[in-house]
């Protein structure tokens, strides 16, 4: 079809400027813009059913915490934790429940259940990297992630088709959010920040730890020059907008998370510029 498409424009251009090469600029030209309109049109047929996300989303979890053995009251506490942070009312807190619980069966078709997600969300890439920070996020709720969980992890990253070590990168990620957090709050607890609810106050701090976590969110090393950090930040800010978010289909209940999410990305910045002395 492209090669249909290139030859069209071909005879469009060469047409429009009176010459052989803009024939040849319309071969070239072609498969590139088949591509964006095709992938422009795929993307509005593809109807969106934002609960099959927040369902997914939980039987995974579901699957997450059967993987390590038997599921216990903390699993399931930390389920809710989970739910309790994406503010869900009653009907939603009831889906997110029976999700979970189909999770935990030892038949639960896990690929196939990715591959249905990824087929309503393969244009709208940045909804299936959402999907896979908050899943993560909500592995760490505990701190931990073990060696079944991680392999959990990988095969999601096989089914939406991306890299291994581009799932590394957002492990490392969530893993540097999960500890920015906790240092936060026991900052706030200990009285060194006299503002409450601000991530913001981070920028204060001088412990180096609180450096690290923060470039581990921006996906960056530390040894990371200034356009390399603007960059990282920028793509991540945008990523996590939450009206383009809307947009391509992320339910309304993942949005509060994309929010405090978008709210660490943007302290860890501003910790980072403060320490490397840049606007």
């Amino acid at each position: 079809m492209s090669f249909i498409w290139s030859i069209i424009f071909g005879l469009i251009l060469s047409s429009v400027f009176k010459s052989g090469w803009g024939f040849i600029l319309g071969l070239l030209i072609g498969p590139m813009l088949y591509q964006a309109f095709g992938n422009r049109l795929n993307e509005k047929r593809t109807q969106s059913n934002p609960t099959l996300y927040l369902i997914v989303a939980f039987e995974v979890l579901g699957h997450l915490s059967k993987a390590k053995g038997v599921v216990t009251q903390d699993d399931i506490n930390l389920a809710r934790q989970f739910m309790d942070r994406l503010q869900l009312d009653t009907a939603g807190r009831q889906l997110a429940q029976e999700s979970f619980n189909r999770g935990k069966a030892s038949d639960y078709p896990l690929r196939s259940r990715l591959r249905e997600l990824y087929f309503q969300y393969r244009f709208r890439r940045n909804v299936l990297n959402i999907f896979c920070e908050q899943l993560i996020q909500a592995a760490l709720v505990d701190g931990n992630l073990d060696e079944k969980e991680s392999q959990i992890l990988f095969i999601v990253a096989e089914e939406f088709h991306i890299p291994r070590q581009q799932m590394v990168i957002y492990i490392q990620m969530m893993m540097g959010s999960f500890h920015f957090r906790q240092e936060y709050y026991n900052n706030q607890q200990n009285s060194q920040y006299q503002q409450s609810n601000n991530y913001g106050n981070y920028q204060n701090s001088s412990h180096q730890s609180d450096l690290q976590n923060a470039y581990r969110i921006l996906g960056i090393d530390s040894s990371a020059d200034i356009p390399e950090i603007k960059k990282a930040y920028r793509r991540l800010m945008n990523e996590h907008h939450p009206d383009k978010l809307a947009s391509k289909g992320l339910p309304k209940e993942m949005l509060e998370a994309t929010k405090k999410r978008a709210q660490e990305i943007q302290a860890a910045y501003d910790l980072i510029k403060a320490s490397r002395g840049f606007k």
